[in-house]
Parts: C-alpha cells; structure tokens; sequence
C-alpha cells in the first residue's frame, strides 16, 4: 500500500547523494575517513571523547555489554516497552534482561523501577530514551555508581536530545545510536557508540572488528566480529547531522501544532506529547496514549483508512514469543503490558506539511465524534 502520509521518510536529497558519490569515487568505500568524521561530529555532539561507529543500533549495543564484560549468569536491568532491539543484545552475550516496569507518564524507565530489580547478578543497567524523551539520569546514574553498575543509554531515537541541557548518551559509562533510515538522522543502516573511558573505546573499536586491536593485523587481543560501518553509509550520516538541529525544530514545531489541536479531544486522549522540566525532546514519533484501548483500535482503524501509516507503541518485549519461551510474563510488567495496547503513533517527520498534519487531525477528531467524545 502505498500511504499519503508513511510513517517515516529518510531526507535523502542532493547533500546526501553527492557525499555518497564522492566516497564512491575516490575507490575506498569501507571504514576509513568518513567514518573517523562522523564519529567525530557525534563525539562534538555529546560532549565525549570518543566515539566508535559500527553496522548498527543493535550492534551497538551488543559491542557495548560485550567490551564491559557482560556474559553469561550475569543480569542486565532493561526496559519492557522497545523496539526488541534494545533487549535481544543482552541475550546476545548470554546474559539476561531483566524487565523494570515502565513510568506511565514518561513511557521510560526510572529510578524506582531499576532498584527493584536489582540482584547480586546485576552487572549492568541498560535504559532506553523512549520516543526521543530523555530518562530522569541523574537518579539513575546515583544508583549505577552505588552498586558498581555501568549505566548504557540507548539513544536509537533519541539524537540530539538533551537531559539538564546536556547532550543524552553521552552522561553514563557510554551510550548508544541508530542511524536506521527512520531515526533522527540516518546513514541507511548504522549505529555509534559515544564514551568517555579510553580503555572501554579501546575494546569498543577493537571487538567490532573481529577482537583487532587497531594497527596490529591478525592479531586478536577480544573475541569479537564484523560491526564496521562503511564510508559509504557514514558520507549519508555526515549530510544528516549537519541538517540535525533542523530536524529537531521541525520535529517540534509538528508537536507542537498537533498538540494545539488535539488538545480538545482530552475525553478521547489520554495524553500527547510531553516533555518533562528536565528534558529536551527531538520527538521520535507522534504518540498518542488512547483512554481505552478498543478507542485505539478504532483510531488505528480510520488512520490506516485514510492513508495514515501507524505503528503501536513498539513492543511489549516480555510477550514476544521467544521471551515467552524464557520465561518471562505479561504480568511482571502491567504498566508496560496496559500501555501498549492504549497507544500507537503516526510519523513525527521533519517533512510532514501543515496539509498532513490537518489531515491526521481531521481523521482523530472524526472518531471522537463518531464515539461520541467530542
């Protein structure tokens, strides 16, 4: 089907085409140059000394829990409401995840949720910038240096967001992006690592390249595999991130417009778009949480309907059939089990016009009044 408004649509214009082209012309396309320049322009971005690129949001991670000694018998404390991707690396390393419910307001782990959680086994906490709204880190931080634990942000939606007006990733042990083509800013495929540790960058770089350290061929001080992002891949993400703050004001100035609007619907709605005191969002999706979830299954109805593609609010990781199979249960996580099946959200892009907006508009304010709630 092909959708009037798509959930996501990459910026790939002419910056993006001729950098592309340029790496294709100067016959090296691998790891090289642009890769060592956009690792520094998200290095400058979070304020670290070190950032490592590699294939992907999800290998990110997985080099991340790998280069801090995560394997097996031990836990890492992790979200139940993501993209799976953010707990699938955790088993990756033979560990694993173990599910803090969520905030029902933020959608995000805190402080609170992580503390029950913790055993003896814990060796690390791994939360995730949800929907591009930052964690209320500093509590979180406190508890990883009390108890020894690594904090890993994941920050795949989250590029360019701040917490206390620090850039997010960049604030715990390291901190994790996607450059998937519906993130902030995209290479196509791709992930970055952002730390300040030398030693931890030291493993970093070398894990994602099959365990080498950097300059000494064939010989493998880690156990590691092939996590290297191309110069080809890295030219895209160079254009994206010098349009990124542009991105993001356009990004709120859609929150905001539909915000205004649909602020009317409260008897329908449950909650928009927020940020906390302490939060500068870049606003991943437009996520709407429903009052009850068949009203959510109506609206999700009428916007595929009239060309609006949507998506839940990611995934109830604990109920995907392999976490079944472990184990894990629903139960454990209500917050995070009710909120998935109350809400769902429409493209936030950086391109949707005042004419797309009225449309997604138009088409909730239907619903209310076909319900009744308006």
């Amino acid at each position: 089907m092909a959708w009037r408004i798509p959930v996501a649509v990459p910026d790939v214009g002419p910056a993006e085409i001729e950098a592309v082209r340029e790496v294709a012309a100067s016959g090296w396309i691998t790891q090289g140059a642009k890769v060592r320049e956009l690792e520094g322009a998200f290095a400058r971005l979070c304020g670290t000394e070190h950032a490592v690129a590699t294939t992907s949001g999800t290998a990110a991670l997985h080099v991340t829990l790998a280069a801090l000694g995560v394997g097996p018998g031990d836990e890492v404390i992790t979200t139940p409401l993501s993209c799976i991707a953010s707990a699938n690396p955790i088993l990756f390393t033979g560990a694993r995840p173990v599910f803090g419910d969520v905030d029902p307001e933020t959608y995000n782990l805190e402080v609170g949720g992580i503390e029950k959680c913790l055993t003896p086994r814990t060796r690390a906490i791994l939360p995730v910038h949800l929907f591009g709204h930052p964690l209320d880190l500093d509590p979180i931080l406190e508890l990883g240096r009390a108890h020894g634990l690594p904090v890993i942000e994941d920050a795949c939606q989250a590029t360019g967001a701040r917490y206390k007006g620090r850039a997010v990733a960049g604030l715990g042990a390291a901190g994790c992006f996607s450059l998937y083509a519906n993130k902030i800013v995209t290479a196509g495929e791709g992930g970055m690592i952002v730390t300040n540790d030398a030693p931890l960058a030291e493993r970093l770089r070398a894990i994602r390249n099959f365990g080498q350290i950097p300059g000494q061929h064939f010989l493998h001080a880690f156990l590691g595999g092939n996590a290297k992002m191309t110069d080809l891949q890295a030219a895209v993400g160079c254009a994206q991130m010098a349009k990124l703050e542009g991105y993001i004001t356009r990004r709120r100035t859609n929150v905001a417009a539909l915000n205004a609007e649909l602020s009317r619907l409260s008897r329908m709605i449950e909650r928009l778009p927020a940020e906390r005191p302490y939060a500068r969002s870049v606003y991943f999706g437009y996520h709407v949480l429903f009052r009850e979830a068949r009203i959510c299954a109506r609206a999700d109805t009428a916007l595929r309907a009239a060309g609006i593609e949507t998506r839940p609010f990611f995934s109830h990781i604990p109920a995907q059939a392999p976490y079944r199979e472990m184990g894990y249960r629903i139960e454990d996580t209500p917050v995070a089990a009710d909120l998935i099946t109350r809400g769902l959200y429409v493209t936030n892009s950086p391109a949707l016009t005042a004419e797309e907006r009225t449309l997604i508009v138009d088409t909730l304010v239907g619903v209310a009044r076909e319900e009744g709630l308006l």
